[in-house]
């Protein structure tokens, strides 16, 4: 049991390492979104910004890149949480009474999903499916870029899921990353947390 115990803790280490990798990876890419998202506002609001007097203008775009940098630090700080990649989904639907011998550090929302009467062990889908607690962290990163293009007068966009209020925000995972990086970390993530969820159920 000591040895189970001793392989659980390495994988779930191996969970927080590629949570940290993908942060890591992901906050570049998710500035850059951003701005194309910002950048596509304006070419569909063009006639609004043939408006702006030249003080209005040039004050657009230090608050727009203030308000990108606010959302990409507020969504890493977020993601910084080791317990946001042990427990990923949204939605743990069973009541949760922990085994007697789990680790301490096991967050409540994985126990629910590795109770014994479980069939399976816990199981991620994509990385953009809205059940999943990262992708929701990662949604919500147009918040302060929201604020700043209200007050500037911006049209909302019409509502969709995802986005935020004028659609900048990264919808898809195509649309946070055309490069393919993260859905790379995102299948190697994945992999260790599905491996350490196989050694909590089987122990």
């Amino acid at each position: 049991m000591r040895d189970a115990f001793a392989e659980l803790e390495r994988a779930r280490e191996a969970v927080v390492a590629e949570g940290r990798a993908f942060t890591e990876e992901l906050e570049p890419l998710l500035r850059e979104s951003l701005q194309r998202g910002f950048e596509r506002l304006c070419a569909d609001q063009a006639e609004l910004l043939r408006r702006f007097d030249p003080g209005t203008r040039s004050a657009l775009g230090p608050a727009v890149e203030r308000a990108i940098q606010a959302g990409v630090a507020a969504v890493a700080e977020r993601l910084r949480d080791p317990e946001l990649w042990l427990a990923p989904l949204t939605a743990p639907h069973l009541v949760v009474i922990k085994e007697e011998g789990w680790p301490t550090w096991l967050p409540e929302p994985l126990a629910r999903l590795l109770r014994p009467r479980r069939r399976d062990p816990a199981s991620l889908g994509v990385l953009d499916d809205p059940s999943n607690r990262i992708w929701v962290a990662i949604c919500g990163a147009s918040g302060p870029l929201d604020a700043v293009l209200e007050e500037f007068g911006f049209r909302h966009a019409r509502r969709r899921i995802g986005g935020g209020r004028f659609d900048v925000g990264p919808r898809t995972l195509p649309r946070l990353d055309p490069t393919g990086v993260l859905q790379r970390r995102w299948r190697r993530y994945r992999s260790a947390f599905e491996r350490m969820s196989e050694l909590a159920f089987g122990s």
